[in-house]
């Protein structure tokens, strides 16, 4: 009877440290990644610990795995996960979760693209990121997508990544404007390397004014004004 007593006190005291960890957190993110993971294997059914989960994920900005497990979550009971702190995000998340299953399962770049895009117009760059390298390992000669990519990076102030990217797309195509236009200006501005900035203004100019007629008028002199500017003429 004593022994039955002990083991049911066992059992209470765990669900009691499984509830606190879920429904409130006492213990640092990556502690409660290791712990929650570890329960949901054998309780893979656990509301308030996949939402948890979900929760450590989208603060720490690894929306795609947040998003995954918010879907776990509302397949597995709909009706908790609307009444909770997620329903706010609950359709962007669904929706973002099923486009990240498509892209890997069909491996569709323009999928991993759209992906990007919509987290590059958020200003989650490190989601954008990894989205655009996801549709480049399927088609790495897409230059739009290249470009995005480097100003990704640029914006987590990445440089040596962004720098790096820019001159993959100046091997791949030595006319692409942005690429040597960016390259300018992250060089001069953020490696403060004048000598090559200008070497790749001047580059810029020299594709702006021979393809011209892929700009319009507005662009063309937005461009040619700010590169005669920087190149100090």
């Amino acid at each position: 009877m004593k022994l039955v007593f002990l083991i049911m006190l066992l059992l209470i005291k765990s669900n009691a440290n499984v509830n606190v960890v879920c429904k409130a957190g006492i213990m640092d993110n990556n502690s409660a990644k290791s712990y929650i993971n570890k329960l949901l294997k054998k309780e893979p059914r656990n509301i308030e610990c996949i939402l948890k989960l979900a929760n450590i994920h989208l603060k720490s900005g690894d929306l795609l795995k947040g998003y995954k497990l918010i879907e776990r979550a509302y397949d597995t009971n709909p009706s908790v996960v609307e009444h909770s702190d997620m329903a706010s995000v609950l359709s962007y998340a669904l929706k973002m979760s099923k486009l990240a299953k498509e892209a890997k399962k069909s491996s569709n770049k323009l999928i991993w693209n759209e992906i990007g895009d919509n987290f590059f117009d958020m200003g989650i760059y490190a989601e954008s990121i990894k989205a655009y390298k996801n549709s480049l390992d399927i088609d790495e000669k897409q230059s739009n997508i290249g470009l995005k990519l480097a100003l990704s990076y640029n914006k987590i102030n990445n440089v040596d990544e962004a720098v790096n990217q820019l001159f993959i797309l100046v091997e791949q195509n030595e006319k692409d404007f942005y690429a040597s236009y960016y390259l300018g200006k992250i060089l001069r501005y953020s490696i403060n390397d004048e000598d090559s900035a200008m070497r790749f203004f001047e580059a810029s100019k020299n594709i702006l004014i021979t393809t011209k007629k892929n700009f319009t008028d507005i662009e063309y002199a937005t461009y040619i004004n700010d590169i005669n500017m920087e190149l100090g003429k």
